[in-house]
């Protein structure tokens, strides 16, 4: 290969947020702040030189959006179906996993009817830290969704009515992020991010849970989407890096884009989803960021991709995410990643040793149902998360997925 070569590629992938930009322009440390916030340009370039380019450029060609003509309704991670199984395994004598993931749910204080949210007008974002807004604004949306899964359970309408109360309040109120002094702005990108797709999800049930059985007012959906558009410009925004910042952007355009009934935020999300696969996990399996970074971050890759993977099955019968491989491979990407990650928690092998550190909430049950169902092996992670489980709560992604997603078969 010749370096004109070579560099026409990487200019193709730098120009490549443009395009995004133009698709979406019709769209409105681990505590906290990513790390990577301060890692600019400079640090994203060198992730660019050592990510198998040619696989971006296949990925991005085979990226082109399965975007429904309707959407699917409840349908962000969870669909009536599953709903209705969740309903029925809590509510059955038998003892289950999903019930075992469910006493989590009720063991966190946030899923009760009498949890005390506040909305805010604005969210100041703490570099390095968790700032008491910033965990507000986290929490709350924890609370919406989790009081959403228990009115479902129960039937009680007062965990309804405390999810309702969230999503309003905060649809009425909020009107833009900040950063606390010594923060890089560019943090509220990835703050706004992470909680959209878990705001959504709260929403989804409360708006189309048993066709709308919640009574959530037209006037209050069209204020909250109002809310939805402002994290939305935020999140957008994230894609421009070759993180796990990109994912979380594109896991997030992806579900605003179910959420809004908008194509156009929907397929440019999957399309960085899908392009971020190869630059997330490598031809050996290596993760993005776990060579570099810690045992956190890499695996922030792996739960968006997961996620996103769930939201493209759900919506379109779509299992690009899932099943990505590049030209000669037999196994997924994706499985690759988390079969090299949980060889990495499970006994320090590969590019860091992370024996004894957390399999991070949010993504374990997802993956091991995802790929369960599509007949893909992955006997170590699925080891894992087994031993791991029941998945508890994230304050970045939405967690508590043994309670809707765990499986007793294996």
């Amino acid at each position: 290969m010749t370096n004109i070569h070579a560099s026409t590629r990487r200019l193709r992938w730098a120009l490549a947020p443009i395009a995004l930009a133009l698709l979406a322009a019709c769209g409105g440390g681990n505590t906290g702040e990513d790390d990577g916030a301060q890692a600019s340009a400079s640090d994203d370039s060198a992730q660019v030189a050592d990510a198998p380019t040619d696989d971006v450029s296949v990925a991005r060609e085979a990226a082109q959006a399965i975007t429904p003509t309707t959407f699917r309704h409840p349908g962000i991670f969870l669909t009536q179906a599953r709903l209705d199984s969740f309903k029925a395994a809590q509510n059955s004598a038998n003892p289950s996993v999903l019930k075992t993931g469910y006493q989590v749910v009720m063991n966190d204080s946030r899923s009760a009817y009498t949890y005390s949210h506040k909305a805010l007008s604005n969210v100041q974002v703490v570099g390095s830290a968790i700032g008491d807004q910033e965990a507000r604004f986290k929490n709350d949306a924890q609370a919406a969704y989790l009081n959403a899964l228990r009115w479902v359970k129960t039937g009680d309408a007062r965990h309804r009515d405390k999810a309702v109360a969230i999503l309003n309040d905060w649809g009425r109120t909020f009107r833009s992020f900040s950063v606390a002094s010594g923060t890089n702005a560019a943090q509220v990108q990835l703050e706004a991010a992470w909680m959209l797709p878990v705001w959504v999800s709260a929403a989804e049930i409360i708006r189309h849970y048993n066709n709308g059985e919640a009574g959530w007012a037209q006037a209050d959906i069209t204020t909250f989407n109002g809310f939805i558009d402002r994290q939305y410009t935020e999140a957008a925004k994230a894609r421009t890096r070759v993180n796990n910042w990109a994912v979380s952007a594109g896991l997030a355009m992806m579900a605003a884009g179910a959420y809004q009934d908008n194509p156009t935020r929907y397929a440019a999300g999957l399309q960085r989803v899908t392009e971020m696969i190869p630059l997330s996990v490598f031809s050996s399996g290596e993760v993005n960021e776990l060579k570099d970074r810690d045992c956190t971050h890499p695996q922030y890759n792996l739960e968006g991709l997961a996620q996103a993977a769930e939201i493209a099955v759900i919506q379109a019968g779509d299992t690009s995410v899932w099943l990505w491989k590049a030209s000669g491979e037999t196994t997924p990407r994706l499985a690759k990643g988390l079969e090299y990650m949980a060889k990495s928690l499970q006994s320090g092998s590969g590019v860091r040793n992370c024996k004894g550190q957390h399999l991070e909430a949010g993504y374990m049950d997802i993956a091991v149902n995802g790929y369960m169902n599509r007949g893909v092996a992955i006997p170590n992670f699925q080891a894992l998360a087994k031993a791991r489980r029941p998945d508890g709560g994230s304050m970045q992604f939405l967690g508590f997925t043994t309670a809707t997603h765990g499986r007793d078969d294996y």
